[in-house]
């Protein structure tokens, strides 16, 4: 065998050992591609380095194997150093790593493999995805002779998939052949997608195309009746393209195409996903279950990767959030509306100088998002209204801006030119505005919602009443116990307060219906109580109170809240463990409207008593001689 002859017109090709921290040779790829064999630097090894000539593309085509196989490299850490003066040249490096990461020669040696990632994604072959018999896609693979057959675009078929590279005359040539073989191509369409992710990518794709086979989203796999990728048109709303994305990253949190397809239009245009999803975490080397919302972000290399937006059970008001307490006022703000309305001087990095922003809490996950000023643009001309200077103004605050007579986005069987007047504010969370009905708008919303439920209920009186959402709070048609008469239930469900006899504090309650919170009870031992029930919606639930919502509310304010008059012993007695002089000798809890205690508690409370107390000693009266 021919000794391999050494070219030092050369650079060797160095990784950064994670274990170590010390520098290893590259000597090439494991035998399944996953992994790089590694030597020690020194020149007795030379024969076992990778051959990376200067100026001959032997670097471009490691990286584009590498990062093809690897699929996240963005932890692995290369570097170059010319063979001449090898041995110096890794002790000058790594000295300069461990002290001077930042030093000049540390920079000239570092490779950014973004320069190669580029190449990468362009030379990653496609699978064709197809209709079959069933309506869904498949993917397209090489039987015998040459012929083309449709596979189910499973991992379990990954082998036989027919890779086309996009490049030059290759997709042009199978598209012929393709034609040719089935005469008649599926009428929705011939679509390329990344070979990495097949299985997920078709999911997604049978979606969409089964809603709207003419959704953009779509183009950036399209192949034309030329055999050509479709070109995607210039735009600020274009999708992402999906085949450009970390799909090993994906996986890494578990996710698949089943779980995925119903957020990935979303996430293609830039958004987050709609709902939280359940994704596979490592934290402190244990994995773990986790709710998170998901987004992509599209890197300078063009490569997209994905983010998390873990969830938490409630906003975290205790701690700063970017270097800002958030006072009382903002915690207000920012629970009812979303948004904190005005303008934070905000640590966008810890420690950092301090950067007007906006934030809004994303409601789902709990947790604050801030936009630096600068990043916001605000337009002249929002939905067809010139916006005034003041208005352009209160936006850029954060403040919410009352716009009239705005353009309506037209929906299917509707009228065009029709006009919508909103309160607009800007959301930091979704990078773009809300449009907010008005306080009156919202009352006739739900006025008109209750007057469709009467009508509705009207229509069959024999239908059992059903929990109803009134704005923020759940209304069950059962109170306490107490079953409420459909007039009760009409009233509660307009926002308005009703009173009711005879409830009692449940202690085996049923499974409430979700969004339902606990509601008050008045009396704690089981004992029927009456009371008003209300919906409060700044709470966000059903109340049971002594007094009026409006006496209540003053009273709490003043704290001294009291039950209704002719229950306020009973409630002194039952809940707050007091007593009068009437009601000290009792153990019995007190029935409703009870003041007094009835004969046969006070017995049971003198015997009780007897019980408890010591024996006194008997009188002495002498003994008789």
């Amino acid at each position: 065998m021919a000794e391999k002859q050494i070219n030092y017109d050369r650079d060797i090709l160095l990784v950064a050992d994670k274990k170590s921290g010390r520098l290893k040779a590259v000597a090439g790829m494991s035998e399944d591609g996953k992994k790089i064999k590694t030597v020690e630097p020194s020149m007795r090894n030379e024969r076992m380095f990778l051959t990376v000539e200067k100026n001959s593309g032997d670097m471009e085509k490691f990286f584009q194997n590498f990062m093809s196989r690897t699929g996240d490299p963005s932890g692995t850490a290369f570097y170059k150093v010319s063979a001449n003066g090898l041995d110096m040249g890794v002790k000058v490096l790594e000295g300069l790593l461990n002290h001077q990461p930042d030093a000049r020669i540390v920079t000239e040696s570092r490779i950014r493999l973004q320069d190669y990632m580029g190449a990468a994604q362009e030379h990653d072959p496609k699978v064709i995805l197809t209709q079959g018999e069933d309506g869904k896609l498949k993917a397209v693979a090489e039987g015998k002779d040459g012929k083309l057959k449709k596979v189910d675009p499973t991992k379990e078929n990954a082998d036989s998939f027919l890779k086309i590279d996009p490049r030059g005359n290759a997709l042009e040539n199978f598209f012929q052949k393709f034609t040719a073989q089935f005469k008649n191509p599926s009428h929705t369409g011939i679509y390329a997608v990344s070979g990495k992710a097949v299985d997920m990518m078709a999911a997604f794709l049978d979606k969409i195309i089964r809603i709207n086979p003419e959704d953009k989203v779509l183009d950036p796999y399209r192949v034309t009746p030329e055999g050509k990728m479709q070109e995607q048109a210039q735009g600020k709303y274009q999708p992402l393209d999906l085949n450009k994305l970390e799909w090993k990253e994906v996986e890494k949190y578990g996710l698949t195409g089943d779980n995925l397809q119903d957020s990935l239009k979303a996430m293609s245009y830039g958004h987050k996903s709609p709902g939280l999803l359940e994704i596979r975490m490592e934290i402190d080397g244990k994995e773990l279950q986790a709710k998170a919302r998901l987004s992509f972000e599209q890197q300078p290399d063009g490569t997209i990767k994905i983010q998390t937006h873990p969830f938490q059970e409630k906003p975290d008001f205790e701690k700063p959030f970017m270097g800002v307490m958030f006072s009382p006022d903002d915690r207000k703000q920012l629970t009812a509306t979303g948004h904190g309305g005005r303008v934070f001087e905000l640590e966008m990095t810890p420690g950092g100088e301090k950067v007007p922003a906006l934030v809004s809490l994303d409601k789902i996950t709990n947790r604050f998002e801030a936009v630096p000023l600068s990043e916001i643009q605000i337009p002249k001309v929002l939905k067809g209204v010139e916006l005034s200077q003041e208005q352009q103004d209160g936006l850029k605050a954060g403040k919410g801006v009352l716009v009239e007579n705005m353009d309506k986005k037209q929906r299917p069987g509707e009228e065009p030119g029709g006009k919508i007047t909103r309160i607009v504010q800007y959301n930091a969370v979704n990078k773009n505005f809300d449009f907010l009905f008005t306080p009156e708008q919202r009352q006739q919303r739900q006025q008109e919602r209750a007057a469709k439920a009467e009508q509705k209920t009207g229509q069959d009186d024999n239908q059992p009443l059903k929990a109803r959402k009134v704005g923020e709070v759940w209304v069950r048609p059962v109170q306490g116990g107490v079953e409420l008469t459909r007039e009760q239930f009409k009233t509660l469900c307009e926002n308005k307060p009703v009173w009711v006899e005879g409830m009692v504090n449940q202690n085996n309650k049923p499974k409430q219906e979700e969004g339902v919170k606990q509601v008050e009870s008045t009396d704690q031992k089981g004992q029927k109580y009456n009371a008003w029930v209300w919906p409060d919606q700044d709470a966000g639930r059903i109340r049971h109170t002594s007094l009026p919502p409006e006496q209540w509310k003053e009273a709490l304010a003043k704290k001294q809240s009291q039950p209704a008059e002719g229950f306020k012993t009973q409630v002194a007695v039952n809940n707050e463990g007091k007593t009068n002089e009437a009601t000290k000798h009792s153990t019995e809890p007190l029935q409703k409207g009870q003041t007094q205690p009835t004969g046969k508690q006070a017995e049971k409370k003198e015997q009780q008593e007897q019980r408890q107390s010591p024996a006194k000693p008997r009188k002495s009266t002498g003994h008789k001689m």
